[in-house]
């Protein structure tokens, strides 16, 4: 296979040196059980997340002989360009504040209640006494605070980690020979949780949805057994590749929503640290969202059995799978006015 980000590679030892950094960085910033928890949302979820991704795609990972099934590791450590970045701004006191935005604006918005309506306090018979004449305390307090989230550097690195267009929570990763895995890097999980204030377990599930959808798309069989080649899945343009994996991975969290509504707000919130391939799906089929899931995957479809594929070949297959649609749908089914009964003009 031709060298990509997909394939399966033994690191460096700069890269192990740039790894061991990064988590020398982020371990103490982030929950002591974050990876029991990726680890049980994992287990919890991982055969549902499956079955919504066949019955979305229509493929089907597996030979009948154990091969082909994708297995997950949770693992340690972070993507290289995740690490590049942690080690290029390597001041545990920023990723310090970089992790802990949501809580500063927490902090903010609960100092600015307290003071809007100080004097009603200082009145208050049960006003503890330390609170007393508090609040020109509470009033610097506040502006720390307000420094602290405003510093620029820290809104330079989100803008960063926007900017990187490689999978740095998870990793789909294959060689021709040997079996196809995805792994869950929990502590970026755990890090980016933390700087988009949602649950460690609902973007775990996000995460999950994306790679296994790169598996299903890849290696998942159609009707006719086929399957996307590996030249021909690498080298396809990203947006596409990229766009298929976050389109399944959006359409997961909205059938789980009704059962659990996080895996869905974490994925919205993903979407604020995404950009470039991440983001292409945004833009499909947007003229008929009734019609979205089905064309995406007759395109897929379309776009595998023909190996590599550019973004405009791309954007051609969903227009000429609405034209195909429109005229099934028109000369399939016709109504008999006099039973009201549908029925198929060719039968």
């Amino acid at each position: 296979m031709t060298e990509s980000r997909f394939d399966i590679r033994k690191p460096s030892p700069a890269e192990m040196a740039l790894q061991n950094r990064a988590i020398n960085v982020i371990k103490p910033l982030i929950p002591h059980d974050a990876e029991e928890r990726v680890l049980r949302s994992f287990k919890q979820w991982n055969q549902i997340v499956r079955e919504h991704i066949r019955n979305e795609t229509g493929l089907r990972l597996g030979d009948g002989e154990g091969r082909n099934s994708v297995p997950v590791q949770i693992v340690e450590g972070f993507p290289l360009p995740l690490a590049q970045l942690i080690g290029d701004y390597g001041d545990a006191v920023l990723w310090r504040l970089i992790v802990g935005q949501p809580k500063l604006g927490g902090l903010i918005e609960g100092l600015d209640f307290l003071l809007k309506d100080w004097p009603s306090f200082e009145r208050w018979s049960k006003l503890p006494e330390v609170a007393k004449g508090g609040e020109p305390h509470l009033q610097r307090t506040l502006e720390i605070t307000q420094a602290l989230q405003q510093i620029a550097i820290a809104d330079e690195v989100r803008k960063q980690i926007q900017l990187i267009n490689r999978d740095i929570l998870g990793l789909y990763s294959f060689m021709p020979g040997c079996p196809a895995m995805v792994s869950l890097y929990w502590m970026p999980i755990a890090m980016i949780a933390a700087m988009l204030n949602v649950r460690i377990e609902d973007l775990t599930v996000v995460v999950l949805a994306h790679e296994l959808a790169h598996g299903y798309t890849h290696i998942g069989r159609d009707i006719d057994g086929i399957q996307w080649s590996d030249l021909g899945f690498s080298t396809t343009d990203l947006d596409i590749v990229e766009g298929l994996a976050q389109y399944y991975a959006e359409v997961v969290a909205h059938r789980l929503a009704s059962r659990t509504p996080g895996p869905l707000e974490a994925y919205n919130q993903l979407l604020s640290l995404q950009s470039g391939s991440y983001t292409a799906h945004l833009d499909w089929v947007k003229e008929d969202p009734k019609q979205k899931g089905e064309r995406i995957r007759f395109a897929m479809i379309a776009t595998r059995s023909q190996g590599r594929s550019e973004l405009s070949s791309w954007n051609e297959r969903l227009e000429t799978t609405r034209q195909n649609l429109k005229t099934t749908n028109q000369s399939r089914v016709k109504v008999n006015k006099s039973g009201g009964e549908l029925f198929d003009p060719e039968s």
